[in-house]
Parts: structure tokens; C-alpha cells; sequence
């Protein structure tokens, strides 16, 4: 009885048929915190209704997707986070009948890269060299195996930097790596650009580009297709980041004409990035080293090099190594060659693990976000440069006349770097919509209303104290509108009455910004408010301001399973002090009183932050602080360093 039961118990699977798995393939790594795609055919059209379960190792089996009746092929994903090396299995099943399966034998979930550029990013070095640890694989386009020189996808049959980085990768952190070689020798940036990209003068080797009639050159567009493939193969987040190694080819050519200056390198390298994020449906990030190094007697080209680095300081690219600085043994030919020895080849990965680890590390620490919500002094109208003898005072309370004239000129000394250029911050980054448009980025001047560089919100010093506070990346959310209200626009749904246009957009707004970081973790750490002035101008308003902002505060943190997110609530501090009586210092005493009414809320007082509108460069627009820049600056360093002991006493 005790066989018969065995075989009773097992009897579903036994008879049951092989499906074909077509993704993921055996050794292939997939990014971690992406979901797995899931794509394969059955031996024949499915006769009834099927349910699609998968499992990793030996998880519990989970419902992946079904296929109907009549359909031999299916796509589906399984959400995991658990990194490293899998068994994955796979079953079709009817009811309790199993009666399709498959498996994929050792299957990675870690990080992946994609690597392109030319002979020194491919397998041109003097040994080949295999990986150590056991966890990386590479990808030639068609099969996934262990990534030994030489790297397949990739040019040349020598060996590569990609071993001794992977290695170090898979060591620092603990999971499997999977390589995406693309690099081919002796190309330039011209070669890699798509089809019929157009440049005045050719790269030194001619069979990728073709002449036009009109004596121009262009791409065929072959090394663009071969990279697309690659970006179309991994999918939306299905890699860490691009690793670009090139420009030999453009660098001090013998033939002068040939060479290509350092600002049209930035150009066509621009160009190929935006091209590949518009193939990969993502802004996947690129690492550009520098690279322009022939021979000890022509070590590198300055032009070109200038042309890489401001790749980095556009925030158009990351910054990878330096590698023109591995001379003498690091080169093949006894140190007078182009491609690296293998001493030069292990430094070659060394460097490059040291740039993209520390970023790797803190791209996996949670983002902190906040909200910046309100009407148009949140959105931003601290003037900045702009200086016009009628129009703007002469420029008296911009942010440039501030930074020089004002009390507060040294504590804005950090907005500036030494080339006179405003910072960027690549720890924290700001969202913002205006004019139906997200503008994502670093954080520097001009995330306002205006679309441009020339005016500045409380949210640049709310940025860098924040900044300068957490060791993990911030992220801020700006919504904000002028000349609306919370009695009517930001009205909230559980106020009487319709819930408000603009809350509701700015909801909206918020999710928006949050949907974009995907599964990478983050938390929603505090919403500082800067708002009133159509309230403050409306008696029935300002009457009900302190209960709607309860209720404002009281949604919001509903609507983002945050019940105890810090609230911070900015004084409409306008002109400075109120006289006696006013409406202004009515509605500025039921702002705090509102405030009190919040938990775990505070109220900041502003009004010592105004300036007089002779020494301001809006004397017209009281409204708007006058537009002085200082006032906005000095608003955002107390928000935010309010914003910072909130979080201490939690």
C-alpha cells in the first residue's frame, strides 16, 4: 500500500512534457530588483487553459501567468530579490495536472554591465586572463557562459580588462556579475553613432562610414545596431550601467584630418547616449573613462580628454577611470604599445572596479525623498543673474549680486565651484513638472517654474542641507503652482465640498516621481509646505485654513501609508514683520496655530528672511519676496534644518 501511494502521489508530473525555455538561459545573470522575464513555447498548442508557476531554487512555487487554450508560446516574469545562483523550474498545469516542464540549470540574479568601446575595452590585451571567483558570465548575443578571455561579443582573441573587474566586483558584493561585451577595435565614436549620422570628417579606418556626395561622412550605423541588440536583449533595467573605454581612434591622428576635436567628441558621444536610451526605453547610466593614450611619445591628447570630462560635469556621463594614466608596464611591446600588458590589464579592471563600485554602493542605499509642496514661493522666484537696469534693479538681490554683497555671501559660497560654475550635486537629485514637463536631475539652479537657469526656490539650500546631512542619496519631489489655494485648489478629499484640481494633480505628481525609481528602495522621509498667499488675500479662506491644513497633512500621509511623515510648514513671511490688525497677521497666526493642531509638524517662522525691495531686484512684486534671492536661499536653509532635527528626535 505504502508503493501504491508513492506512486499515486507522484503520478501528475510523471508523464509530464518538456517545454522549451527561450529566457532567461543557463548561466545568465539578470539584474537584481528587476523582474525576471519568463519566455518560452510549449512541444504543442496547449489543449485547455494552463497556469504558469515558477520557483527559484527551492522557494515556494508561485503563479507567474496563465496561456489559453490554442497558444503554444508565453511571456511572463517572476519578482525576486534574492541574489545569487538558481535553480530555476518552470510548470504548465491544469488544475493539479502538471503537464508541461522545464528548468534552466544555473541561473544568476546580481548585477550586469554592458561594456563598448574599442580595442582596449574588447580582447586586444597581451594574456588571457580567466575569472577566479566562480560567479561571472559573459553574453555573446547568443549564449551566456563563464567569462574567460576572450570576452565573446566583443573583437580580438587576446585578453581583457573584464576578468580582474568582474572578480573584484563579485567580491565587494557577494552576489554574481554578468558581462555584455560590445567594444571593437580600432573604431572611433563616429562609428559607434546609428545610421546616417552625419560628421565633416572621417575616422582613420573607413569600412563603417561611407562619403556623401556632398563630401560629409557617414555612420552605417553597424556598431549602433550591434549595441541596440544588446539594450533590446536586456530590456528596461535589465543592467546596472554602460562601461564606455574609447578614443584612440579620434585622438591625435596621424592624419590631422582625421582627428576629431574634444567638443565634437562630446557631441557624438552625447548623441550615441541619448540614441541608446531612446532603444532602451531608460536612462541607463554610462561610465566614460579617459581615454586617449597612443605611446610614451604621444601619452594622451588634452583636446579629447577635456571632451570626455565634460561628459561627467554635464551629467550627461559618470566618470570612470583614467586610464591613460597606466603607462610603462601596464603597456604591451615592453611598454610602447596602445593595448595593456596583463599587469596592465589587472589594473585596467582595479580601476574600473574602484569608480563603479562606490556609486554601485550608494545606488543600492535607499533613497531618502521629500516632498516640496505649495504655490509659487515653493515653486521658485529668487532671481538669479538676471540684471537689467528697469526690469530687474540693476541686478541689486539677485542670487550673483547676493553672493557677493549680501550678509549671507559666505554661507552661499557652496552653490558656486571654483571655475565660477553652479554646483551640481550627484547625491542629491529634484524632480519637478512644469509646463507639462518632468525636468530630472542634479540638483543646481533653475528646477522653477520657468524652465530655464534664471530663478531659484527654497529647494536649492533645502538640497544641500539635506545633502550634506545624509551619506545616502536624497531624492526631492517639487509640486507646486502659482496663485493657488487650499480652500479651493489644494483642497483636501476629506474637506467638504470637491476635492481640490491641484491636489489631486499633485498626488499624481508624487507617484509619478516615485513610479520612476522602480524597485530600487527608497522611503518617504518628510514634506515641507511653503503656501498661503491666495488664502491669506480671502477672508473665507484664511477662516478655514487652519482645519484644511489639518486635513491636508491628515490625506496626504493616508494616501502614502505614512501616518507619523514629518511636515514642515513654511510662514508666509512676506514682507517682514506684520503690523497689528492685519490680514497678513491674521492668517500667519492660524498658520502656526494649524500647524500645532499636526502631529509630529512644525511651524517655520520666515518673515526675518525679508529683504527690502530697494536691495531687491522684483521691487514690484511683494508677493514673491521681491524676488530676492537671499530671502529664497535663507527660506530653504531653515526648512531644511528643520527638516533635519525633526528626523534627529524620531
Amino acid at each position: 500500500m505504502k508503493t501504491l501511494f508513492l506512486a499515486t502521489l507522484f503520478l501528475p508530473i510523471a508523464f509530464a512534457a518538456e517545454l522549451t525555455l527561450s529566457s532567461p538561459l543557463n548561466h545568465q545573470v539578470c539584474q537584481r530588483n528587476t523582474p525576471l522575464k519568463i519566455s518560452g513555447s510549449l512541444p504543442q498548442a496547449a489543449k485547455k487553459n494552463l497556469t504558469l508557476e515558477a520557483r527559484l531554487s527551492e522557494n515556494l512555487w508561485t503563479k507567474i501567468g496563465s496561456l489559453n487554450a490554442g497558444k503554444t508560446n508565453f511571456t511572463a516574469q517572476l519578482n525576486s530579490t534574492q541574489t545569487g545562483w538558481h535553480r530555476l523550474e518552470i510548470r504548465a498545469k491544469s488544475n493539479n495536472d502538471i503537464l508541461y516542464t522545464g528548468s534552466v540549470a544555473r541561473l544568476g540574479i546580481g548585477e550586469v554591465f554592458l561594456i563598448a568601446g574599442q580595442s582596449n575595452s574588447a580582447n586586444h590585451g597581451a594574456k588571457k586572463l580567466n575569472v577566479q571567483s566562480g560567479m561571472v558570465t559573459s553574453f555573446d548575443g547568443a549564449k551566456w557562459q563563464i567569462a574567460n578571455d576572450p570576452q565573446g561579443g566583443a573583437s580580438g582573441r587576446g585578453g581583457s580588462f573584464i576578468p580582474p573587474f568582474s572578480d573584484a566586483m563579485a567580491k565587494r558584493f557577494d552576489l554574481p556579475i554578468g558581462i555584455v561585451s560590445t567594444g571593437s577595435g580600432g573604431t572611433s565614436v563616429r562609428e559607434w553613432l546609428p545610421k546616417g549620422s552625419r560628421f565633416p570628417n572621417p575616422p582613420t579606418v573607413l569600412n563603417k562610414v561611407t562619403q556623401l556626395e556632398n563630401g560629409e561622412w557617414e555612420s552605417n550605423g553597424l556598431l549602433f545596431d550591434k549595441l541596440a541588440n544588446r539594450l533590446r536583449i536586456l530590456g528596461p533595467n535589465g543592467f546596472r550601467a554602460i562601461l564606455w573605454h574609447q578614443g584612440e581612434s579620434d585622438a591625435n591622428q596621424r592624419d590631422s584630418t582625421r582627428t576629431l576635436p574634444g567638443a565634437l567628441y562630446q557631441k557624438y558621444l552625447t548623441q550615441l547616449i541619448q540614441e541608446s536610451h531612446r532603444v532602451a526605453k531608460w536612462k541607463a547610466p554610462w561610465f566614460v573613462a579617459q581615454v586617449s593614450y597612443h605611446t610614451p611619445d604621444d601619452p594622451g591628447s588634452p583636446d579629447l580628454r577635456a571632451g570626455q570630462k565634460a561628459l561627467w560635469t554635464s551629467g550627461t556621463a559618470l566618470e570612470g577611470p583614467d586610464t591613460d594614466a597606466l603607462t610603462g608596464a601596464n603597456r604591451d611591446k615592453d611598454g610602447k604599445g596602445v593595448h595593456f600588458s596583463a599587469l596592465g590589464q589587472k589594473n585596467h579592471g582595479q580601476a574600473w572596479a574602484q569608480k563603479v563600485a562606490p556609486w554601485l554602493e550608494q545606488q543600492l542605499a535607499p533613497i531618502e525623498v521629500f516632498i516640496l509642496a505649495g504655490q509659487s514661493n515653493m515653486e521658485g522666484q529668487g532671481v538669479v543673474s538676471m540684471n537689467h537696469a528697469k526690469y530687474y534693479n540693476g541686478g541689486k538681490g539677485n542670487l550673483v549680486w547676493s553672493m557677493q554683497n549680501s550678509a549671507s555671501k559666505e554661507k552661499m559660497e557652496h552653490l558656486r565651484d571654483n571655475d565660477g560654475n553652479w554646483v551640481e550635486r550627484d547625491d542629491v537629485e529634484i524632480s519637478f513638472k512644469a509646463r507639462d514637463k518632468v525636468r530630472k536631475g542634479q540638483l543646481t539652479v533653475g528646477y522653477t517654474g520657468y524652465g530655464n537657469h534664471s530663478h531659484i526656490g527654497p529647494e536649492l539650500q533645502i538640497g544641500h542641507v539635506l545633502g550634506d546631512h545624509f551619506t545616502a542619496p536624497v531624492l526631492l519631489i517639487k509640486t507646486a503652482w502659482g496663485g493657488k489655494s487650499l480652500h479651493k485648489d489644494f483642497r483636501p478629499t476629506s474637506a467638504s465640498g470637491d476635492t481640490g484640481e491641484y491636489y489631486t494633480k499633485m498626488i499624481a505628481e508624487i507617484r509619478d516621481a516615485l513610479n520612476i525609481l522602480g524597485n530600487r528602495p527608497h522611503q518617504l522621509k518628510g514634506l515641507i509646505w511653503m503656501q498661503g498667499w491666495n488664502d491669506m488675500v480671502s477672508k473665507e479662506a484664511t477662516a478655514e485654513y487652519a482645519d484644511n491644513l489639518v486635513l491636508f497633512a491628515q490625506d496626504l500621509r493616508a494616501e502614502f501609508k505614512a501616518p507619523t511623515l514629518p511636515f514642515i510648514v513654511g510662514e508666509l513671511g512676506n514682507g517682514g514683520p506684520s503690523k497689528e490688525g492685519t490680514g497678513m497677521q491674521t492668517f500667519r497666526q492660524i498658520q502656526r496655530s494649524g500647524t500645532s493642531k499636526i502631529p509630529n509638524a512644525r511651524f517655520v517662522a520666515t518673515t526675518q528672511f525679508a529683504r527690502p525691495k530697494e536691495l531687491s531686484p522684483n521691487p514690484g512684486h511683494g508677493h514673491h519676496w521681491f524676488g530676492n534671492a537671499e530671502s529664497y536661499f535663507l527660506i530653504g536653509d531653515a526648512l531644511g534644518r528643520e527638516m533635519i532635527t525633526m528626523l534627529g528626535e524620531k
